[in-house]
């Protein structure tokens, strides 16, 4: 295991209000949930899908808790504790000392409280004060203004316009932060 990996499995990140922690069996009811609503992932047209909780159970165990060594995932829960999102960082790149991020904010009644960014947040100060890493990157649809904002009030700055091969020509938005 890798001490990335290891990290992930065993630490709790902490924020004001969100706290990010390894996922658990206990979560794919909630991941599972959100990975179903067309409104959560409307701008990503190649959403995970699974049809039934007994067919992702093995996919959320493998990938989520499990940890696939390439991916690494955390539970967003809000000041309550409540699961509310999930947050994700791939791509590692050591060579480059860069990193790309990925948010999901699942519980929409949860939109729009500034828990997107501080979980953003929360990560970046986590992956710039434990690697090496200097780079934090993402890319968002072009039309995901509120993963935009999220990311700006995260201190990420707009890099261009680019392509995502995974869509049919729509553009998406590059962003970053470096380590200062």
């Amino acid at each position: 295991m890798t001490e990335t990996q290891r990290d992930v499995r065993n630490t709790i990140l902490y924020g004001e209000r969100v706290a990010l922690r390894p996922p658990t069996l206990q979560d794919a009811r909630y991941v599972f949930h959100w990975e179903r609503d067309d409104e959560v992932w409307r701008y990503d047209p190649h959403r995970p899908y699974s049809r039934t909780i007994q067919e992702f159970l093995p996919i959320f165990e493998r990938n989520y808790v499990r940890g696939n060594g390439h991916q690494f995932w955390y539970i967003i829960e809000n000041e309550d504790r409540v699961p509310i999102g999930t947050i994700t960082y791939f791509n590692v790149d050591r060579r480059l000392a860069q990193v790309e991020v990925g948010l999901g904010l699942g519980d929409k009644s949860q939109w729009g409280k500034g828990y997107g960014s501080e979980a953003i947040l929360t990560l970046v100060d986590h992956l710039f004060a434990t690697t090496n890493i200097v780079r934090v990157y993402a890319e968002t649809a072009m039309a995901n203004l509120p993963a935009r904002r999220s990311f700006a009030r995260a201190n990420f700055t707009e890099v261009g316009e680019i392509m995502d091969p995974r869509s049919a020509g729509a553009l998406w938005i590059l962003l970053e932060i470096w380590r200062h």
